[in-house]
């Protein structure tokens, strides 16, 4: 475990990897703490620009740059790759070089893997899948299974909107594009009848009413290999589907099948990041439920909120950024305290609920929002 962390009194040395939506939302959020002291890595000019208007410090270091990187961890305690999945991969074999904790923001693909590799030999804690699904949808799984008992059936129903649809898509970027047509044009991976599998993306459209507003619901990304791993045999089902406003779906499908463009998805990546809006002020609507029926009595436990935009240090940031941004915040917390921190792979899932749900960076999600926010499923329309 690193042991470099409050020597002479000094705050945890953070390297942020990548300057982009989350990273820099990070960054600004732990620049509000003495306890923390960050800098930000990204050799891009957009970066630069970013930080400068929002005050941070800023190395223009290529991650690739070994020598470079390494002499930004020497005085680091953890570094954060705030980075597509696939450059996460050189961050992690910088953190074991360095001895120093590594988180990132990845989903389950093969960059995922060369982490594990690396957490091997790591003598930092390797700490991958931070976020909000993957990550904080680990804990919420297992606390609402916890509760309910049996082998329940449980959804996890993720989106990020526009606050009001301004297109007939009803959509605009708010995340990673690359991430977002992995999830519409991939099978889904989930857990059935207690066993893991795949579901057809975009498939099992519901209806699904929340509050005051009528969104649809489809199956879309993936239940994370750990937590299916966790939970194989003690659910009935897990499955992770995709919140977004009516009409959606039929569109996207019109892109995908209509005009064939499931088989030329760089098409369909430069149709989105040119003619969809970059999105600040969103929504994030977060619906999971765990549903258990035994003795002819049936028990639910249910999560729902609904984030949006926020200001940080004077600067309003994003629904989705903030909330994934205070994940890795609260994560990093943890290690500071010592709460987590052995050397090698730690899962999200053993993470312990009770002192991330209480963290003072992550506290607001489960204390604030809409808890008792009325939801209603309509299945009639599932294909």
């Amino acid at each position: 475990m690193v042991d470099r962390a409050q020597h002479g009194g000094r705050p945890f040395r953070v390297v942020i990897v990548g300057g982009g939506r989350v990273g820099s939302a990070l960054a600004l959020l732990l620049k509000q703490t003495a306890e923390f002291e960050v800098v930000v890595v990204d050799p891009t000019e957009p970066a630069r620009r970013r930080m400068e208007e929002l005050g941070l410090p800023l190395a223009e270091v290529d991650p690739g740059n070994a020598a470079q990187i390494d002499r930004l961890l020497a005085e680091a305690q953890a570094v954060v790759a705030a980075l597509p999945s696939s450059a996460t991969p050189t961050v992690a074999a910088a953190a074991r070089r360095n001895g120093v904790h590594y988180l990132d923001l990845s989903d389950d693909t093969a960059g995922l893997e060369a982490v594990r590799h690396e957490a091997r030999a790591a003598a930092g804690c390797f700490i991958p899948q931070c976020g909000i699904s993957p990550g904080l949808v680990s804990q919420l799984v297992l606390d609402l299974v916890s509760r309910v008992g049996g082998a329940p059936e449980v959804d996890v129903r993720i989106g990020t909107l526009p606050r009001q649809p301004g297109n007939r898509f009803g959509y605009g970027l708010t995340w990673d594009v690359d991430a977002l047509l992995r999830e519409y044009t991939q099978p889904s991976t989930a857990l059935v009848a207690g066993r893991r599998t795949s579901l057809a993306a975009l498939s099992e459209l519901e209806q699904l009413r929340l509050g005051e507003r009528d969104y649809e619901v489809f199956i879309s990304g993936n239940i994370p290999a750990s937590l299916c791993a966790r939970l194989e045999g003690r659910v009935e089902r897990l499955t992770s589907r995709t919140i977004r406003y009516p009409g959606h779906l039929d569109y996207m499908r019109f892109l995908l099948d209509d005009l064939k463009l499931r088989g030329r998805v760089d098409l369909l990546r430069n149709l989105f990041l040119n003619a969809l809006p970059e999105i600040v002020d969103d929504r994030l609507l977060i619906s999971v439920t765990a549903t258990s029926s035994a003795r002819g009595s049936t028990v639910e436990e249910r999560f729902t909120r609904e984030v949006v935009s926020a200001p940080i240090g004077g600067r309003n940031v994003s629904a989705m950024r903030r909330t994934a941004a205070a994940h890795v915040a609260a994560v990093l917390d943890l290690l500071r305290c010592g709460v987590i921190g052995e050397a090698g792979l730690c899962l999200q899932e053993d993470i312990p609920f009770s002192e991330l749900s209480q963290n003072r960076f992550l506290s607001w999600f489960f204390e604030s929002g809409v808890a008792g926010m009325d939801q209603k499923i309509d299945r009639s329309a599932a294909s």
